[in-house]
């Protein structure tokens, strides 16, 4: 950066390893981006440091036997379910470039000493055995509670989360396709308990569809699919579109992408219109570097993150021959349809049912009429179009009840023909 001194540091190094390369070992060390970037400072810095020493972060059992090791050091003794809760903890920390790894386990083992003590002093009678012994509790709370069964931090497990998708309207194909994703985990969890193998598949989707299809609450309820299977330790969903991964600068990209997939480690990274990222005709514009950051991530914590991108169907076959490994990544397609009238009026029934009103019979044939009418092309919202309806009928409602007399309970819940646009209902 102009007239930093480090950079005269750096060209001095070089030129100190070449004379002196029989009498000195340099060892360079660092986050792995930065080292790339400070390798590409000096021309010969590169070809000086020709071995290079990858340490990933630690798992999540060997972040425990780190805590095990230190309990043992100082003399304590973990109850049964504590390494249980310390498997809690670790696996719902953030692995960015933040997280401390070793340093990360000495804190927990700090904060569980001081738990520990807070928790034995109201405790009268403590005697040598409670000293020594560390509980659940002094892990945490939440961790306690989830290893000890308590219905408050249960999460949901597959069957519910099955029961979620099943209830939502319409998106039969969808259903089925995540039907099978859920019967093949089943079979690989059974075979697990008999001590076969579990071949390793790839759970990267592409949701192809029209908007307002329920893509974003299908990639939630996958999420919590995968993580109640023990596929993803934390089955959080990162949506990100192409203003979160594109910067405005060389560099600036990869950083966005980079800490956006970080972000997501343990759960999805949900990338709407994700055919933006690869424009037509612009071979030059930032967006392809993301894809490519976004591919060697992928790569490099295949099994820490699932990616889920969507878009309209013929932009995401344009999207997914862009870059050789796209298509390699995402072998699973999941089609989502446009809903049918019926199923339209269904959604419309169950938004006004939350918001404490109805429609009467005459206006649900109104609506029937109007929707039949909209053509089912690339601005058919869906169920958003469905949530403007609905919007508009009770804003209509309102100014039509505003200039008569005191309404009844009836009145004030009853959303009728005239409460639609008269341009939706000459429709």
């Amino acid at each position: 950066n102009g007239a930093d001194f480090g950079q005269e540091a750096i060209d001095t190094l070089v030129k100190l390893i070449e004379d002196y390369r029989d009498e000195v070992v340099v060892i360079v060390a660092g986050y792995s981006r930065e080292m790339r970037d400070f390798l590409s400072a000096n021309p010969g810095l590169a070809s000086r440091f020709t071995r290079t020493i990858e340490f990933a972060n630690y798992e999540v059992d060997e972040l425990v036997t780190i805590v095990e090791n230190m309990c043992t050091g100082h003399s304590y003794l973990l109850d049964p379910l504590t390494r249980q809760a310390l498997e809690v903890r670790f696996s719902r920390m953030h692995r960015d470039a933040t997280f401390g790894n070793g340093r990360a386990a000495r804190q927990v083992f700090e904060e569980m000493v001081d738990r520990q003590s807070l928790r034995l002093a109201v405790v009268a009678d403590a005697g040598e055995a409670d000293l020594t012994l560390m509980l659940p509790e002094d892990v945490g709370d939440d961790e306690a509670a989830k290893v000890r069964g308590t219905a408050e931090s249960r999460t949901p497990d597959d069957s519910e989360v099955l029961a979620r998708l099943r209830a939502m309207t319409g998106l039969a194909q969808v259903k089925r396709e995540v039907s099978g994703i859920v019967d093949l985990l089943s079979t690989y969890r059974q075979r697990a308990a008999v001590g076969l193998p579990t071949p390793k598949i790839s759970h990267h989707l592409v949701f192809s569809g029209p908007p307002g299809t329920g893509k974003t609450t299908v990639a939630r309820l996958y999420a919590d699919l995968l993580r109640s299977f023990g596929t993803l330790p934390r089955g959080q969903l990162v949506e990100v579109s192409r203003a979160d991964l594109v910067g405005r600068y060389i560099g600036h990209t990869a950083q966005l992408t980079t800490e956006a997939f970080t972000s997501a480690l343990g759960g999805v990274l949900f990338i709407d219109e994700a055919y933006t990222l690869t424009p037509e005709n612009s071979p030059q514009d930032f967006g392809r570097e993301a894809v490519d950051t976004l591919l060697k991530l992928m790569e490099d914590h295949r099994d820490e993150v699932v990616v889920i991108v969507a878009g309209y169907p013929t932009e995401m076959e344009r999207f997914l021959g862009t870059n050789p490994g796209l298509a390699s990544r995402f072998s699973r397609h999941v089609y989502f349809e446009d809903y049918t009238t019926d199923e339209l009026l269904t959604i419309i029934g169950e938004q006004t049912a939350a918001a404490g009103y109805e429609c009467a019979p005459e206006t649900v044939e109104a609506l029937r009429t109007h929707l039949d009418a909209i053509p089912r092309d690339r601005s058919f919202g869906n169920a958003r179009l469905a949530r403007r309806l609905v919007e508009g009928m009770m804003t209509r409602q309102a100014g039509r009840l505003a200039h008569g007399e005191v309404p009844d309970l009836a009145a004030l819940t009853t959303l009728l023909p005239e409460d639609l646009s008269k341009a939706q209902v000459a429709r």
